[in-house]
């Protein structure tokens, strides 16, 4: 009973750490896009996804828990309240920088939803074997 309390503390903090880099290599993508159009100006709060890496971190664990039970399609329901959530930041941004955060905030949806969805479809190959 102990070791299995341990084994599965040990994959929480693997989940979370394997989490996080994910979170930064995606973070380190989103800022790719859009360099030439969107430049953060000092001083001046311009990045509409300044929380982005927790709420992705926090998105990408529901998205396993998700998948581990079996409910794919309650994926959805993330995306749907991100999307309500932001949708009010980004209908202010100028016209200019819109498309560039609205790109940003979708492919940084399905890169962040992908991830749980790769390493489920990993793990239940290896398991097989």
């Amino acid at each position: 009973m102990q070791q299995e309390v341990i084994d599965i503390i040990f994959k929480i903090m693997g989940w979370l750490a394997l989490s996080y880099l994910y979170g930064t290599l995606i973070s380190v993508i989103l800022s790719k896009i859009g360099q030439k159009k969107w430049q953060p100006v000092v001083g001046k709060r311009t990045d509409p996804f300044i929380h982005g890496q927790l709420i992705g971190n926090i998105e990408r664990t529901f998205a396993m828990l998700l998948i581990i039970l079996g409910n794919v399609g309650a994926m959805s329901m993330i995306v749907a309240i991100k999307g309500f959530a932001r949708w009010g930041e980004l209908s202010k941004l100028d016209s200019d920088v819109q498309s560039v955060a609205i790109d940003k905030f979708i492919i940084g949806n399905l890169l962040s939803l992908g991830f749980p969805i790769l390493i489920t479809a990993i793990f239940q190959f290896i398991s097989k074997f």
